[in-house]
């Protein structure tokens, strides 16, 4: 009896857990956008003098800042090539997120950002979303868990009571 109570418990924080993703997901999508956003605002100069100099090309308008005399604009390259980058996978990122839950959360398990990810969960604010995502995940991962741990269980269980039947009695001699 207890072993069921043990098995509600379990589904009940299983369900918890299984709606936080696409919340987890969306304050992910949010953080990047906002760091997008940002990001942009500077790159939205330099390709403004990119589109002035050098017909809109920000790899010429770096490589120039590379390889210019003045050091002040060799040392601002690199901050320039940050912001390039950053932009860029930013960009890219926000690509690959507009997908579906389960694209999302396969995007963030093997390529999301790592620096964004850790501030994500950082500043996680725990909900308790009803959405249509929210409550399918949140049953999918209940299921999984509920019959990985009902099935190791059962498992130990019947491993358990063939070792004992497979002992001898005490008192009892075999020949």
């Amino acid at each position: 009896m207890l072993y069921r109570y043990f098995l509600i418990i379990l589904a009940c924080a299983a369900i918890m857990t299984g709606v936080q993703l696409p919340n987890f997901v969306t304050q992910y999508e949010q953080r990047l956008d906002a760091q997008w956003t940002e990001a942009k605002v500077y790159y939205d100069q330099y390709q403004a003098i990119a589109d002035q100099y050098f017909e809109g090309d920000m790899n010429a308008l770096l490589q120039h800042h590379e390889q210019s005399d003045d050091e002040v604009f060799r040392a601002e390259s690199v901050p320039l090539g940050t912001l390039l980058e950053r932009v860029r996978t930013f960009e890219y990122q926000l690509r690959e997120l507009n997908t579906n839950i389960w694209g999302k959360l396969w995007f963030l398990a093997h390529s999301a950002d790592e620096e964004l990810l850790d501030g994500t969960w950082r500043n996680y604010s725990f909900t308790v979303p009803l959405t249509q995502d929210a409550l399918i995940l949140g049953i999918i991962v209940m299921f999984a868990i509920v019959v990985l741990v009902d099935g190791c269980c059962s498992g130990c269980r019947y491993w358990w009571r063939r070792r004992r039947a497979s002992r001898p009695s005490p008192g009892i001699r075999r020949r």
